[in-house]
This record gives C-alpha cells, structure tokens and sequence, in this order.
C-alpha cells in the first residue's frame, strides 16, 4: 500500500528534473506548497490509464515502469523511469486524462507534482516553458525509434534493442541485477514471454550474455548491437 507523507523541500531538493532547475525560488516554493510525496512498493500502480489527471510524476529513489495498457490484457511498455528523470504529459492539455499507466518496478518514492499548478508555472517562466517542450519532444523521438523496432526488427534484434536500452539507460552498467521480469522484457519488445525466454536462453548458449539468476552481464556487446541494428 502506498505510503504518503512529506520529508523534502523543493528548494535544497538534489534530485529536481533538468527543466525544474530554471525555476525561481517563489515557483518552487508554490510547486512544493500542493506537492504530494508518496512512497510505492513494488509492483504497485502510481497512475492508471484512463483516469483523470491530476499530478504529475518525479521519482526520488526506485524505478517505475510507463505503459500502454492495450486488449487482452496485453502491455506494451513504452520506457522505463529513473530519479530525477521527467515524464510528458499529452493528456494535461488534452482532455485531462492519463493516456498510459505508471507503476512500481521496486520499493519508490515519488514527488506528485498538481497539474494546475504545473500549467501556471509554464505560462509565467519561458525557460521552463522551452525545457519542457524539448522534453516532450524527445520523448517522441524515443517512441518513433521505438516504432520502427516493433515493426522493422525480428525478435531477436527487437531483444537485443532491448538489452542495451536497459544497459545502456537504466542501469548504466554491463552487469545488473535484473529487477526487470521477463513478463517486461516481453512486454518492451512486443512479444511474449515464452519467445523472449527463448531468445535470451539462445543468446546465453551463444555467450552473447550470462545469466545467474536475476543477474544478467553483457559478455559480447559488439555482437549484440550488430543484431539490435541488423536483426
């Protein structure tokens, strides 16, 4: 169960997003008078798809998975959230609602930011206004790179994209426990899980990667991106 309270301040917070670095005191100020700060366990839904959106999302600590809840109870999951990283909102000027799920991948703290303050403050400081637009903008491009390994990559290259993002942009490191379930590495490639098993199980025998348990080391990075761009 989620757990709420408040120990941090805007104003001597380490972990701000880039764009919120461009505020002023008395912006930060006001963001922290209606921020919420929640703690999530894992596994636990912070938004939902669909419902009415009143906050936004900035971790402090843990990881957090953004996706898109399609039929069938089939996901797609679109990236994955680290601290300080910001997420786009469409929906905040569209019609006021989450067009894609957040949750827990493990034990987070989350700072909830009100989105109608958010929209003053995007209305009064440009600067803010530019850094949020270049955000938003590159989260598109991520999806548009996204589209073109969903629809243009076999399974193995779509696999294999996936293990560098997570090296490369979730973890920052070749070898990493791996809190990310197979059921999401299927769901981030667009697959199921018998099929992602399979392949990481031939890659594993290639010794492209090892696995032990939970831990997964990239042993041959170059022939795995050689199959991420050709594959």
């Amino acid at each position: 169960m989620a757990k709420f309270g408040k120990i941090r301040n805007c104003l001597d917070c380490m972990m701000k997003a880039p764009p919120f670095k461009l505020l002023s005191k008395s912006e930060l100020e006001l963001i922290n008078e209606y921020r919420l700060e929640v703690k999530y366990n894992e596994g636990e839904v912070i938004f939902k798809q669909g419902t009415s959106l009143t906050h936004l999302i900035i971790l402090n600590y843990g990881l957090a998975k953004v996706y898109l809840e399609g039929t069938n109870k089939k996901n797609l999951i679109l990236r994955y959230l680290k601290p300080s990283e910001f997420l786009g909102w469409p929906g905040a000027f569209i019609d006021n609602r989450h067009h894609f799920s957040v949750a827990a991948v493990t034990e987070s703290l989350a700072c909830l930011i009100n989105i109608n303050i958010f929209k003053q403050i995007l209305q009064q400081n440009s600067d803010f206004s530019l850094a949020y637009i270049k955000n938003t903008s590159e989260a598109s491009i991520r999806r548009f790179d996204k589209l073109i390994n969903l629809t243009q990559k076999h399974m193995h290259g779509r696999i294999a994209s996936a293990l560098i993002y997570i090296n490369d942009e979730v973890y920052n490191n070749n070898t990493y426990d791996l809190s990310i379930t197979k059921q999401d590495l299927a769901e981030l490639t667009g697959m199921n899980k018998d099929s992602a098993g399979r392949i990481l199980k031939e890659f594993t025998d290639s010794e492209i990667i090892s696995v032990n348990k939970n831990k997964i080391e990239i042993i041959n990075f170059d022939l795995l991106k050689q199959i991420s761009e050709f594959g």
